[in-house]
């Protein structure tokens, strides 16, 4: 079937990912949310987790009824769009339309999500009048993700119409769920940037990010006593 060619839908078996397409509040049911599920299976009592919301967190949420095709379903597969009545796990939390923005996931806790702010991406401009700089911003289109991006750092100094390089992208408003391998587009007015994600910055990242800016700082710091003491 296509859902067996399409790469961006994984097995029936491997962790619940699910883009949030709509949000609605039906009376007598509570939240309900709409969307693909891009990987696993989903039933009645699923323990996910929903986010980032616009404190950038992730919550727990349980899976109450399951409609897949206006019919009510005991159980929704990768591939499928899937509406599903959702509420918190923790009693005390509650969970209306005003919690919900574009780009929200529901995601297996096992995935360990995280929400990030920044990420790397190879990408090709394919129409752009000018030149493109660090600190230039575009709408950027990533699955339900929709939001505004500011380039960071470039791995030349302009691209232009036509051009390849790596750059780096940090989210103006929210941080996002995204992960290596999704495919990017970026518009404003009549520019087109198309790109590939080929690394994010969570918290490891940033980890080994720092640590290799320590590592070079220590470096050149012994080359300068290095120096100093020659010179004496």
């Amino acid at each position: 079937s296509r859902n067996k060619t399409n790469k961006l839908i994984k097995g029936f078996d491997d962790p619940v990912q699910y883009d949030i397409n709509e949000n609605f509040m039906v009376s007598g049911v509570g939240i309900v949310v709409s969307g693909i599920l891009k990987a696993g299976t989903i039933k009645p009592n699923s323990q996910l987790l929903l986010g980032p919301d616009k404190a950038n967190q992730f919550k727990p949420v349980m899976v109450k009824t399951i409609h897949v095709n206006r019919c009510q379903a005991d159980e929704a597969y990768a591939g499928q769009f899937a509406c599903l009545a959702i509420r918190p796990t923790n009693k005390k939390d509650s969970l209306g339309r005003d919690d919900f923005r574009k780009g929200m996931v529901l995601m297996d806790p096992s995935l360990k999500p995280e929400p990030i702010w920044e990420f790397e991406a190879e990408v090709l401009v394919l129409h752009h009048a000018t030149t493109i700089q660090v600190g230039y911003q575009s709408v950027l289109h990533c699955g339900v993700i929709r939001q505004a991006v500011t380039i960071e750092e470039l791995s030349k100094e302009v691209l232009r119409n036509g051009d390849k390089g790596l750059v780096k992208f940090k989210f103006m408003y929210n941080a996002e769920y995204v992960k290596t391998g999704l495919t990017v587009l970026l518009r404003e007015g009549r520019t087109k940037i198309l790109g590939i994600i080929t690394r994010v910055f969570d918290s490891q990242e940033k980890k080994k990010a720092t640590d290799e800016k320590k590592k070079v700082t220590t470096i050149s710091g012994q080359q300068e006593e290095e120096k100093i003491n020659d010179q004496h």
